[in-house]
């Protein structure tokens, strides 16, 4: 198979996995609420999928390079077939609890073989370019699943949702075998597994690159865990539909996929891709605190572009971050540190989420993580001018800048499941 091809399979299939998962997403808390779970356990049970990443993220990334990244990737999408498997053949809170536990662990091994897969290409094209055509499929997913989940929830309830689920990831598996069997020719198939370099996990925390990057998502997806967990219980509360909430969470998405073909438009005008970081992070700070305020659902929409647009520039440029800025040596670890930072927050963002909720209402906690967000922010700006003049002057990777480039592209070409 032609590596422009396998390529192809590889953002198809993960483009099918994060439809999947968008659709656990709008699930999830709809079905826990109608099992009668309260708040606060709400909070814990959207907390499950960042337990296993948080504790072995690392030892995973280098378990990933030892084996291969192409087999990594195709064992992390059929290993998702489990969780939705669980719910379907036992319903019920137990089943719903151990399969968010599977799936933060086999997400896990997902994003890091996908995010390896993009960083290895050499097809001509920058990481930016690269990672930006991934995400724009990642994004696609992130559109489709949502509505399609509400609309299958109001027609046919929640158990034959949990088997769209299963059909999606099973497609995405198929695929991923071809990847996997093309991997010796397309991305010269398993690396050999190395030691951890002495000193690397230290020098990769001190370098901007990381740091930036682990702000923007980390902080990003504090805000975002608040919004996954409640937004859809509050606007049931409301008496919105599962077909109008997936619509809402799907037009932020939509948002995210028309934003980034202008991402290096918006990098020039905002004077350098660390004020593209901070922007977004404004972005979505104001989307998500904003939601204690609106009452209607045109309301609720603008918010969700607010937040899409914030989104769809900081995931992709917050892994170009990583990609522009660290050495190839120590690039692994530092994809495998902010996947840990982010799956911490995604542990303990919905657990504290769920107290704030439980004690006060859905609309505090929202303006509560909008306000985290905006300090979180304002930190990233005490390093961004440090971070611009690292891409300029190539810090720590040599060539690449750390936006995406405005010269036409050459060649042929998505940065992670977007976390």
């Amino acid at each position: 198979m032609r590596p422009s091809r396998s390529f192809l399979y590889q953002c198809l299939a993960s483009s099918f996995v994060t439809a999947a998962s968008s659709m656990v997403a709008v699930m999830t808390p709809l079905y826990a609420v109608s099992l009668g779970v309260e708040a606060q356990w709400l909070g814990l049970l959207m907390a499950l999928p960042g337990i296993i990443p948080v504790l072995l993220a690392l030892q995973v990334g280098r378990w990933v390079d030892s084996i291969g990244v192409a087999r990594s990737f195709f064992l992390g999408i059929a290993g998702l077939l489990l969780s939705p498997l669980t719910v379907i053949v036992f319903p019920g809170i137990a089943a719903l609890a151990a399969a968010r536990v599977l799936l933060g662990l086999f997400v896990l091994v997902f994003t890091l073989a996908s995010q390896s897969l993009v960083a290895s290409l050499t097809n001509g094209k920058s990481h930016e370019s690269n990672f930006g055509v991934q995400s724009t499929w990642l994004a696609g997913g992130r559109m489709v699943g949502p509505i399609l989940v509400g609309t299958i929830i109001d027609g046919a309830g929640y158990r034959i949702s949990f088997a769209a689920v299963f059909a999606m990831v099973l497609v995405a598996a198929v695929l991923a075998y071809e990847v996997a069997r093309a991997a010796p020719r397309a991305s010269g198939g398993r690396l050999r597994p190395s030691p951890l370099r002495k000193g690397a996990v230290s020098s990769t925390l001190r370098n901007v690159g990381l740091q930036m990057a682990v702000l923007t998502s980390a902080g990003v997806f504090l805000a975002l865990t608040m919004r996954e967990a409640f937004l859809p219980v509050m606007l049931e509360g409301m008496g919105m539909s599962a077909t109008v909430i997936g619509s809402l969470v799907s037009l932020g998405s939509l948002t995210s996929v028309l934003i980034r073909p202008a991402m290096p438009a918006v990098i020039r005008l905002l004077g350098g891709a660390g004020n593209a970081l901070v922007t977004s992070m404004v972005a979505v700070a104001v989307g998500v605190g904003l939601l204690s305020l609106a009452q209607s659902v045109a309301g609720f929409a603008a918010l969700a572009v607010t937040v899409g647009l914030g989104t769809g520039i900081a995931f992709p440029l917050s892994i170009v971050s990583v990609a522009s800025h660290v050495p190839l040596r120590d690039r692994g670890v530092a994809l495998s540190l902010r996947l840990s930072f982010n799956s911490t927050v995604e542990i303990f963002g919905p657990m504290l989420s769920g107290v704030v909720v439980a004690a006060t209402s859905f609309r505090f906690g929202f303006a509560a993580a909008g306000v985290t967000l905006g300090c979180i922010t304002l930190v990233s700006l005490a390093i961004v001018k440090r971070f611009n003049a690292g891409a300029i002057l190539g810090e720590g990777a040599g060539t690449e800048r750390a936006g995406p480039q405005p010269e036409p592209e050459r060649g042929g070409a998505v940065g992670a499941a977007e976390d």
